[in-house]
């Protein structure tokens, strides 16, 4: 959608977009950025559509505001897995600021890595009882990658798909907190990480 919206040249920088406007990112560093000059090079064009994001998502807007008292106070930002505290931020003057980007972006990022390691904690002890061979090899963000020989994948898959569905219950046991939202699992496969393909 942004990325018609705006003409933006691929799904990655479509991402940028997103990410950046949900961190606060500025107008300036959009009317600065190669990939958004097309659309505008006036900081104040980006400013005004980080506006209007916030206006329509009012709800994330009034939890950043509410946070960024918290910061002001000198309090923690209290989530779902744990705490953060955040120290005001200083601008080239020296004059004191609010974080936006660090107070809109550890509260999210922390929580959800936070999430992902509970989900390979549970996902290496499931494969290592059902003795499946398969070599755990990296977590990036929201993706658990692994390593096995392709007549296991479809097992390996059925895993994954049971570790999500348990999700919730064991954010419950482990954080004593109640997710409300459900979670679930795309499985892909490929010989690299360029040529995937959905298997569940």
């Amino acid at each position: 959608m942004n990325e018609k919206a705006f003409n933006l040249p691929s799904r990655l920088i479509a991402k940028i977009y997103l990410f950046r406007t949900i961190f606060r990112g500025s107008g300036w560093a959009f009317a600065n950025d190669p990939a958004f000059i097309h659309v505008s090079s006036s900081p104040q064009f980006w400013d005004e559509i980080n506006e209007k994001f916030y206006a329509k998502y009012n709800g994330l807007d009034r939890k950043h505001k509410e946070w960024a008292e918290l910061v002001m106070r000198g309090e923690l930002i209290e989530g779902p897995t744990r705490s953060w505290s955040i120290n005001m931020a200083r601008d080239g003057y020296g004059n004191l600021k609010i974080p936006w980007t660090l107070l809109s972006n550890y509260p999210t990022q922390g929580t959800g890595a936070d999430i992902m390691m509970l989900a390979r904690i549970s996902a290496y002890k499931r494969i290592k009882k059902y003795k499946i061979p398969c070599l755990f090899t990296s977590t990036v963000h929201d993706s658990i990658i692994t390593d096995s020989e392709e007549k296991y994948c479809q097992d390996i898959a059925a895993v994954f798909t049971d570790v999500f569905k348990d999700l919730q219950g064991n954010i419950k046991t482990a954080f004593q907190y109640d997710w409300l939202v459900p979670m679930t699992c795309e499985c892909k496969i490929g010989p690299n990480m360029k040529d995937m393909k959905a298997i569940s």
